[in-house]
């Protein structure tokens, strides 16, 4: 709505415009985090009642998150949509952004101990409500915080390419000065879009 408002055109416009600009924020999977990295999942979405925790309703997304810690620091991060907490469904973000050499570090959830087979060095330990994984517990705070304030609301199918472009920020927040150019690097060396091909994308 405020991009329409802003350039004078309709909000299915700015809407498209937006849609095409996020296809171009997503990872190419270059860049494996390395040495301690955490990961969690949760949920984004409403709570219904009667319906908390892994239990709850399918009207929820399920994410896991994978974030580089730097001592009292934090480094890159990624986080991709899931479609359950099961190992099968983990393991995509340790495969498209982690480093098998990477020192992991996970909660004790069930789902994350058939991949130590791969991920040698992963370790789980008790979460403690969150006090034993303090960063990325910030981390997915402030995601939820941003889809609330900044967006309100998007459906599920577009979730992901919300989460490319928060993640896309979050990698450059140290290079602000380039990361407008860049993105136009992938402007021009891509090409654009169409309506049909992001309906595509989303599904």
């Amino acid at each position: 709505m405020w991009l329409g408002e802003r350039y004078e055109v309709s909000q299915n416009t700015a809407w498209l415009f937006r849609r095409k600009v996020q296809q171009y924020l997503r990872s190419s999977g270059r860049h494996p985090l390395t040495g301690v990295v955490h990961v969690d999942e949760f949920e984004i979405g409403t709570p219904k009642k009667g319906k908390q925790g892994r239990a709850a309703t399918d009207e929820k997304v399920r994410v896991v998150m994978a974030l580089e810690v730097r001592g009292g620091t934090v480094g890159n991060a990624y986080a991709r949509v899931i479609e359950d907490f099961s190992a099968k469904s983990l393991k995509g973000i340790f495969d498209c952004h982690i480093s098998q050499k990477a020192e992991v570090r996970t909660d004790g959830w069930r789902g994350y101990s058939p991949l130590k087979r791969i991920y040698t060095r992963l370790t789980q330990e008790d979460s403690d409500k969150g006090a034993n994984f303090p960063q990325i517990h910030i981390q997915i705070r402030n995601l939820k915080n941003w889809l609330r304030g900044v967006h309100s609301y998007c459906d599920r199918e577009n979730v992901q390419d919300y989460l490319d472009e928060y993640f896309y920020r979050f990698n450059r927040r140290g290079h602000r000065t380039s990361m407008i150019d860049r993105l136009f690097e992938r402007f021009l060396a891509s090409k654009s879009p169409t309506f049909k091909e992001i309906q595509l994308f989303a599904t």
